[in-house]
């Protein structure tokens, strides 16, 4: 087992989470398919070259728990990739839809989930307004149970449009810092408008970089 693999799988377990051989093989391939990929298009900044696994992979899954068994989850503006894949990889019982508009990076994406493979994990490459109509996605659910929002705009304003890919019991899941109050306070009104509430803010201190992740979740 290589450095990375073996520090990626101490950081996760101070998380909580054990990965198996296999797991840590996928996240392997993951990580340098990515950095092929970002020489040709921006993927990850080059400031964040060097902690991909001991930023990125970590905080990514650092949301696992929050994820009921067997869920349908969708991650909004998956760009790379992060988080929807990593806990993919570690939650093979979830059902997985990684939006991207970006035409690029959705091929990206085809690529790493048909190779690694990683089964039921789809790419929709469109803009989450547009999903209107939910049916061909989604056979066995009226919407999804899970959306992961990570880097991708302010909560008041990604909410009018993660509310309407929702099912009646799912939840939002935003991976914000410290400072969010702000946001919270001026989503109160608007998520209450979209028939949703502010359900937990759980504060989660990542190994390595000590940063307080803050996963604030509506209902």
């Amino acid at each position: 087992m290589n450095k990375n693999l073996k520090n990626l799988a101490l950081w996760s377990e101070k998380l909580g989470i054990i990965l198996s051989q296999t797991q840590l093989n996928h996240f392997q391939f993951y990580h340098e398919f990515l950095l092929n990929w970002n020489q040709k298009i921006n993927l990850v900044s080059r400031k964040d070259i060097e902690r991909i696994i001991s930023y990125h992979f970590i905080d990514s899954i650092s949301a696992i728990t929050e994820i009921p068994k067997n869920s349908i989850v969708a991650d909004l503006g998956a760009g790379a990739g992060l988080p929807g894949i990593p806990i993919k990889i570690v939650r093979d019982d979830i059902t997985l839809y990684l939006i991207e508009s970006i035409q690029k990076k959705a091929y990206f994406l085809s690529q790493v989930i048909q190779t690694i493979p990683l089964q039921n994990t789809f790419v929709l490459n469109q803009r989450a307004e547009s999903i209107k109509d939910k049916k061909p996605i989604l056979t066995t659910r009226s919407g999804f149970d899970i959306i992961l929002v990570r880097l991708f705009g302010k909560i008041p304003d990604v909410i009018p449009t993660a509310s309407k890919l929702l099912n009646k019991n799912g939840k939002i899941i935003f991976y914000k810092i410290s400072g969010v109050e702000a946001e919270i306070n001026k989503a109160e009104k608007i998520a209450k408008k979209n028939h949703l509430q502010l359900e937990n803010i759980k504060d989660i201190k990542l190994p390595v970089t000590n940063i307080v992740r803050k996963l604030v979740i509506y209902s």
